[in-house]
């Protein structure tokens, strides 16, 4: 599946407060995490990359992301909900409860991330790709997906409920402990061995 890049053509190296003072995060690279805490509020980060950030001590809130390259960053805990996510690169981050609920994701790639607990409900997805991720104790409710690939991804008890997922490929994913509704197993491709754990989750018994 092709993924859109995040398209930053040029950037200046600033930091927050220099972004926070001209009230505008665009064309800018941002590679040192702030000491004190910060509010970031009601803004559009555009054409951005942010390498090693602890957001930790940073609130979102209100934030849309377009053309952003997040790199080596711990966004724990974050909140994407209802915001507006295009062209955005996580790579190698820790998203541990961060959330996208009833967001818009267009072009998305989760790659290399630690994002147990991550909830897509009720998110507009179109073209999301996630490889080499722990996506353990994901929520999938709801959401309404346009293309949407897992690669090498844990997904042990993730939860898919009223999830479009055919043709996704799941062969290559840890699902062991899945939890699908029937409506979201629906056209999935799993292995012969998920196959058989599929068949149990749903009550049939096989006989050896």
């Amino acid at each position: 599946m092709k993924v859109n890049k995040p398209k930053i053509m040029t950037y200046e190296e600033k930091s927050f407060d220099d972004c926070l003072e001209d009230e505008e995060f665009s064309n800018v690279m941002i590679s040192i995490t702030p000491e004190k805490e910060l509010l970031i509020s009601e803004l559009t980060f555009d054409s951005c990359i942010f390498k090693k950030i602890d957001f930790n001590n940073i609130k979102l809130q209100d934030i849309d992301l377009l053309d952003v390259i997040f790199e080596n960053c711990d966004l724990s805990n974050q909140s994407f909900d209802k915001k507006f996510i295009n062209r955005v690169t996580f790579n190698n981050c820790k998203l541990i409860g961060t959330t996208f609920i009833d967001a818009a994701i267009r072009d998305v790639s989760f790659i290399n991330c630690n994002a147990r607990y991550i909830n897509f409900s009720g998110t507009k997805i179109n073209n999301m790709l996630v490889t080499d991720s722990n996506f353990q104790e994901a929520s999938f409710v709801e959401p309404i997906v346009k293309n949407i690939s897992f690669e090498n991804t844990n997904l042990d008890k993730a939860e898919f409920f009223k999830t479009n997922l055919k043709g996704v490929d799941f062969s290559t994913s840890m699902i062991a402990l899945t939890r699908f509704d029937n409506y979201s197993l629906k056209g999935i491709i799993v292995d012969s061995f998920q196959c058989a754990y599929l068949v149990g989750m749903l009550g049939v018994i096989v006989k050896e």
